[in-house]
């Protein structure tokens, strides 16, 4: 499917899911989904968010290679649903550290089964943030802003020890900023359960 036509599945499935968010654009693209800013206007009022749309399995090769794995049509099934969970556990997780300063806040969340098909969307709607990798590229680092940087990284991962909650995949991909210049880490294990899911289906995903 082109870019122009995934853009139009997305937007309809999003006017079922929350009728009042509209997609301006797409603004990433990974091993986890595809991200868009979206918006919604109250009165004179703008509001805007960035929602992660995950598409399990991403298209129907990943399910062609279990089948050739030797998977059943119910086995497969199974399998999909069980990452699916792991997901659907992982953003669970991400909302009850609602209010934490350095880790991405999680808005709300939606999983569409599509009818007839073995396939789940994920909406995972939350903070528009800007990641790391393109904030650098339009600022000169200081001293200070490498250590405002590691400093926040460490209050994020020291809560999360706390709760006894492992990130397992720390990268620029995953931290991000605020308009405030805070940084944020985000994606708990979410890119590590899909990779599973590529390595099995087709030995896709970041190592």
């Amino acid at each position: 499917m082109s870019e122009a036509g995934f853009n139009n599945v997305v937007e309809k499935l999003l006017s079922d899911v929350w009728p009042d968010w509209q997609i301006d654009k797409r603004i990433g693209q990974g091993a986890t989904g595809t991200v868009y800013k979206a918006f919604r206007k109250e009165q004179d009022v703008e509001f805007c968010s960035a929602i992660k749309v995950i598409s399990i399995p991403e298209d129907s090769s990943e399910v062609e290679g279990l089948r050739y794995e030797g998977y059943t049509k119910e086995q497969t099934r199974s399998y999909l649903k069980e990452i699916v969970h792991s997901v659907i556990d992982e953003v669970k997780m991400m909302s009850s550290l609602r209010g934490a300063p350095n880790i991405v806040q999680i808005e709300d969340y939606k999983v569409l089964n599509i009818k007839n098909e073995d396939k789940w969307i994920i909406f995972i709607r939350m903070e528009l943030l800007t990641p790391l990798n393109e904030y650098i590229c339009d600022k000169v680092f200081t001293e200070a802003d490498v250590i405002k940087l590691g400093s926040d990284i460490c209050k994020a991962l020291a809560l999360c020890s706390k709760k006894g909650i492992i990130h397992r995949d720390i990268k620029p991909e995953n931290i991000f900023v605020n308009e405030f210049g805070d940084y944020k880490i985000g994606d708990f294990g979410i890119s590590k359960q899909l990779e599973n899911l590529g390595f099995a289906m087709s030995q896709k995903g970041s190592f």
